[in-house]
């Protein structure tokens, strides 16, 4: 069950955590946690150093002006762009090399590895490049034709 609290937005951006009986922490950080296909759920505030302070169960339960304060702040803080075409996938030297454009802009990125593209749940994938930076592919059959073909041999 998570417990009381306040987050306080500076007008630098940065947030405040302030809980009851308990020392005020600044600079925090709000995580999610795995599974991503479940985005509401377990979302982690942590100090700058990354220790967990507060495991929030379900942004469901939070009241509405919380609940939006810490959607806001991931979404203008988390990087992870959604794939909407694919142009290219060449597998021709025993990885993937990806030619992308995404809703963030054109990427181009390596996989190295199979395990590195993850099924997330409702036909959505999460897909990790060789510099460690993640992508999100949503349902095959949301993509156009072109999409589609490229991705036939992967999955």
């Amino acid at each position: 069950m998570t417990q009381t609290f306040e987050l306080i937005k500076d007008a630098r951006g940065r947030l405040t955590l302030r809980r009851p009986g308990v020392d005020d922490v600044a600079d925090v950080r709000i995580r999610r946690a795995f599974p991503w296909s479940a985005a509401g759920q377990f979302v982690s505030i942590r100090s700058a150093e990354g220790k967990e302070l507060l495991l929030i169960d379900d942004l469901a339960t939070l009241e509405a002006d919380r609940r939006s304060l810490i959607e806001q702040w991931l979404a203008d803080t988390s990087f992870i762009p959604k794939i909407t075409k694919v142009s290219k996938v060449d597998t021709r030297f025993g990885y993937q090399e990806w030619s992308v454009q995404t809703d963030r802009g054109p990427a181009n990125f390596r996989v190295q590895e199979r395990e590195d593209i993850r099924f997330l749940g409702a036909g959505r994938f999460r897909i990790k490049d060789a510099d460690g930076n993640v992508y999100e592919l949503p349902t095959l059959e949301g993509m156009d034709v072109n999409s589609r073909k490229e991705l036939s041999d992967l999955f």
